[in-house]
């Protein structure tokens, strides 16, 4: 069993719980491997670098998991293993390409270039990531994520726009509605201009992505109090996966004129842009590493904070990330340190 990615998973990051733990002992790790270590954040929740020399790849590696289920039928907060498979929460998203990633950097040549980004709140709000690039922290221009894959190199991931939009309406009783006005009616047809503007977009594809057009989805409408009257508020919550930044700003356009048009009040939520390497020499040189067709992920990464890097999405496998009875192959998490060590010594 590797000491690295059990003590990993026997820290409890849940909500970064232990953020301090964690960050504490993986400067324990690397402390006599020539690095320069900066803290950025307050109290107990902080960003840790770790760099050595003036690398031209960086891993930026989230420290946080989501919350056990009741559905588990091993405990996830020790790590546990089979003749195949690690178990552990986290040991997917993401400690275990972190624990390779560590595994790696204890073996390779101090006179190697290095720098990793150790973040927090990648589960939640992206509170990490977000100081990260607030900083303004000199960065290569080139990032890898060790987010789970099963070693297929990813290098797009989707953007994301969420939105929260409020209807005034006039309430009166249900026997006399033209003496009020409806705030559901507004926010009905609101929802069909934007569903309709929706498939307009969706003519545009990327075939990078396994849905390779921009998704709406239409998740959650709060309105009505009494059968009788009336409604005279109504709040819709949507979003947005879109595939490249120029959907954002169209996006962004268009909802807040129409919301202009029924007098509504929109919040914009989260605005995150798609990431997407474009760089060839380097997607060929992933394809060759790992045998692998490069793809994109239908989802958000912190890589979506770093529209203009060239960003690299690899970790072992299979991807169980948020499943009960979390795993990745051993002979994954072999792999992934080998490619690892690859990129670094060649980059």
């Amino acid at each position: 069993m590797t000491n690295i990615l059990k003590d990993l998973v026997e820290t409890n990051t849940i909500a970064d719980k232990e953020n301090q733990k964690i960050r504490g002992y993986i400067k324990g790790l690397l402390k006599d491997k020539g690095f320069e270590f900066t803290e950025l954040g307050q109290r107990n929740e902080k960003v840790l670098i770790a760099k050595r020399g003036n690398p031209t790849i960086a891993f930026c590696c989230h420290t946080d998991t989501v919350d056990k289920s009741a559905l588990w039928t091993k405990n996830p907060m020790q790590l546990t293993e089979d003749d195949t498979y690690y178990y552990g929460l986290g040991v997917s998203d993401m400690k275990g390409g972190t624990a390779a990633l560590l595994e790696v950097v204890l073996k390779l040549d101090e006179n190697i270039p290095c720098m990793i980004c150790f973040t927090y709140d990648e589960e939640t709000n992206f509170k990490g990531v977000s100081q990260l690039v607030e900083s303004k922290q000199a960065l290569p221009d080139t990032l890898l994520f060790p987010e789970p894959t099963d070693l297929v190199p990813v290098i797009a991931n989707k953007g994301c726009l969420e939105f929260k939009v409020q209807f005034e309406g006039k309430s009166a009783h249900s026997s006399t509605p033209e003496l009020g006005a409806n705030a559901l009616y507004k926010a009905m047809d609101f929802i069909q201009e934007v569903r309709t503007f929706a498939k307009t977009i969706q003519e545009e594809k990327l075939t990078l992505y396994e849905v390779p057009y921009t998704t709406f989805n239409l998740s959650k409408i709060k309105g009505g109090e009494e059968i009788n009257k009336v409604p005279d508020a109504c709040e819709i919550t949507f979003d947005f996966r879109t595939i490249k930044k120029e959907h954002n700003d169209r996006i962004v356009e268009f909802i807040n004129q129409l919301a202009k048009k029924y007098s509504a009040k929109v919040e914009i939520l989260n605005n995150l842009n798609a990431a997407v390497t474009t760089n060839a020499n380097l997607i060929e040189k992933l394809e060759e590493m790992t045998n692998q067709k490069s793809t994109g992920l239908n989802y958000v990464t912190e890589a979506s904070f770093f529209p203009e890097k060239d960003i690299i999405i690899l970790g072992p496998g299979p991807v169980t990330a948020h499943q009960k009875d979390e795993k990745i192959s051993k002979e994954s998490f072999k792999k992934c340190q080998e490619l690892y060590m690859t990129i670094l010594q060649s980059m």
